[in-house]
């Protein structure tokens, strides 16, 4: 390790100095102590009457011990997680310095979580692990080497397995009594410095070839892997590790796995729960080790990290894309494709096509798929502080042809993207099915009822244009088209009318006017297979594109979770403007979806890093009878094979 043991260690007692070890904690948390020959620990958690909370390993960094990680341990209690700060050195009955941590060690914390009557495994099977600077080399580690621990987050992560404090010539860390390869020391740190700044540092050792050996094969976690890093972190470059960890997975076919978040001005202390004032630390000599960052922009990322991380924590994806496809069966799923008048069919594993049928550039009306498409618009310009989803109809001026009433102008546009406005009036675009589907006027009030309700969408997609001032189309193609690289999707579009031959458009939309019954048009989209499958990767991402966000992953969660029970037997729910796959006993993992006229189908799978689409050339005249497309998709999960236990 580069910075030496006291230097590390007195680091760690300013930590403590700071005050992230104050006595006593609020009531409504339950503390307790662990002290055990084997183990050492502090469980943190709340109150409560339930059987199972949600339940995570926090790791400290060089301290070791508990003090940065109860610090955290209290933050993620206080979101209503149970978090157990596992100490691995420096306490009673463990190793005195960072040296030579035998990986099993961990395995008592699993045991501690199986044998509790109130905590427990999340619905993956794994337990989430957080850590911070070296214990988040640690948390990378475990995952990497175990299946058991998952999501992985790491805040001012390692890419790389780093030594001992103290002991140039050993690892940190054994695993089955073996030591793991750590990055040899090259460079020649000043420890004279009045003010040490270590990262350039590592950099430097990072930069010699044998440093390769060392770098934690990430591609092996079978588990979610958040990454957090300040860009002005002076004690090693967490940011850079950080994208260097992101692009090995990327490398590896799993993009999708990885969310790195980068905070431009803050240092190396942002884990939740540490004061953000430590900035740097003055040592018993009066040296300063430089930590980087600012209060402020410490502290904005420490609530962004634990905001992402209790979400990951509760709403874990449980990934079983170590699955591989059997040719053979491909190859039966495409002779069955051609004799169901299917015209195009994609599925996508990180970006890419890993099985493609007919023509998958060519493009023609997605129908209904196209509220998932608006979906995304939402998500950003709700971000972006623009929309509001809490605004009524009346706030909004929104009124119809048949006037609303009062009641019916209470309706919110979150409801309205939950198709339970209570507002049955006629609409464009609406089917006999929609028809005989609708209550009788006034039966619900808004927010009572899911009705499958197009007067809902086609609204939704108005109040978007009215409150950005722009088209749908436009938009579409400016925020998720290009950034995407969708290849056949340009954002032209164009009105309608009942002459129209919509199979010799051009455009990749239209607007669809039915004044006898409404005001507002129903916005269509024409697409390709090949896009819509761009467009269910982006989500697979949780949002990131190319290591950008263009969604939220708040937004992605709050919009695919099922407010709606649609389907009792087969266990779906709507969400907003998504079709929710409920997580159950016999399926540990939520998905979601969108169809058009019941045999178009957007599918997003995360958990299998998949995408589905599946297409129909309704433009023209067609045979397609609905029962392939289930015959269909169970085909598709009947060509995954999962690897051997």
């Amino acid at each position: 390790m580069i910075i030496n043991s006291i230097r590390m260690g007195l680091v760690a007692s300013a930590l403590l100095l700071s005050g992230c070890n104050e006595a006593g904690y609020p009531e409504h948390l339950q503390v307790q102590r662990i002290d055990q020959s084997d183990f050492q620990a502090l469980l943190i958690a709340p109150k409560t009457s339930e059987e199972a909370i949600p339940t995570v390993i926090v790791l400290g960094g060089s301290d070791g011990g508990l003090g940065g990680a109860k610090a955290t341990a209290q933050a993620l209690a206080e979101e209503g997680i149970a978090a157990l700060a596992v100490g691995y050195f420096g306490l009673p009955n463990l190793p005195e310095t960072l040296n030579s941590i035998p990986l099993e060690y961990f395995d008592a914390a699993l045991n501690y979580i199986d044998t509790s009557t109130q905590l427990s495994r999340n619905q993956c099977q794994q337990v989430p692990v957080i850590g911070s600077s070296r214990g988040a080399e640690l948390a990378l580690v475990l995952g990497a080497n175990f299946s058991d621990y998952g999501p992985v987050m790491a805040i001012s992560p390692s890419s790389h397995v780093w030594g001992a404090m103290g002991d140039t010539k050993a690892s940190a860390w054994t695993l089955n009594g073996e030591p793991l390869t750590f990055v040899p020391r090259h460079s020649k740190p000043d420890y004279s410095a009045q003010r040490f700044v270590g990262r350039g540092y590592f950099q430097q050792d990072l930069q010699h070839a044998d440093a390769a050996a060392a770098r934690i094969a990430v591609d092996s976690i079978q588990a979610e892997v958040l990454l957090f890093a300040g860009a002005d972190d002076q004690l090693w470059p967490a940011d850079e590790m950080a994208q260097a960890i992101q692009t090995q997975l990327a490398t590896a076919g799993l993009a999708s796995r990885v969310t790195t978040t980068i905070y431009p001005a803050a240092g190396h202390v942002i884990a939740p729960g540490l004061p953000s004032n430590l900035t740097e630390a003055t040592l018993g000599n009066s040296q300063t080790i430089v930590l980087g960052g600012g209060p402020e922009a410490n502290a904005a990322a420490q609530q962004d990290i634990l905001r992402r991380a209790v979400a990951a924590i509760k709403n874990p994806v449980c990934f079983d894309s170590k699955s591989s496809f059997n040719n053979d069966k491909l190859g039966e799923l495409e002779q069955f494709l051609q004799t169901t008048g299917t015209s195009s069919m994609v599925l996508m594993r990180a970006g890419e096509v890993v099985f493609e049928f007919g023509d998958i550039h060519d493009k023609h009306t997605i129908h209904s798929i196209r509220k998932a498409m608006l979906n995304s618009l939402y998500g950003i310009y709700v971000e972006r502080g623009v929309i509001d989803l809490d605004a009524t109809l009346a706030e909004l001026g929104i009124d119809d042809s048949t006037p609303l009433t009062a009641t019916e102008k209470t309706a919110t546009l979150a409801q309205l993207l939950k198709s339970r406005s209570g507002i049955y009036l006629p609409s464009a675009a609406t089917s006999k099915g929609m028809l005989a589907a609708m209550p009788p006027r006034g039966e619900f009030k808004p927010g009572e009822q899911y009705i499958y309700n197009n007067w809902d969408f086609n609204v939704a997609g108005a109040i978007f244009e009215k409150l950005t001032g722009e088209s749908i189309y436009t938009a579409f193609h400016r925020e998720i088209a290009k950034p995407l690289g969708m290849q056949d999707f340009k954002g032209r579009y164009t009105t309608i009318d009942d002459d129209t031959d919509i199979s010799q458009l051009e455009v990749d939309g239209f607007y669809q006017y039915e004044p006898e019954k409404s005001k507002f048009p129903a916005f269509h989209f024409r697409m390709s297979a090949y896009d819509m499958a761009l467009y269910g990767q982006l989500y697979e991402n949780f949002g990131v594109w190319n290591g950008q966000r263009i969604l939220s992953r708040q937004w992605i969660e709050q919009s695919t979770t099922s407010y709606s029970l649609t389907n009792r037997y087969m266990d779906f729910g709507y969400g907003m403007l998504w079709n929710v796959i409920n997580p159950n006993d016999k399926r540990p993992h939520r998905a979601f979806f969108h169809t058009g006229v019941g045999i178009h189908m957007l599918g997003v799978y995360p958990s299998s890093d998949l995408v589905f689409v599946h297409r129909v050339h309704t433009e023209t005249d067609y045979e397609f009878d609905q029962q392939n497309l289930y015959s269909i998709i169970g085909q598709m999960f009947g060509a995954l094979e999962m690897p051997e236990s």
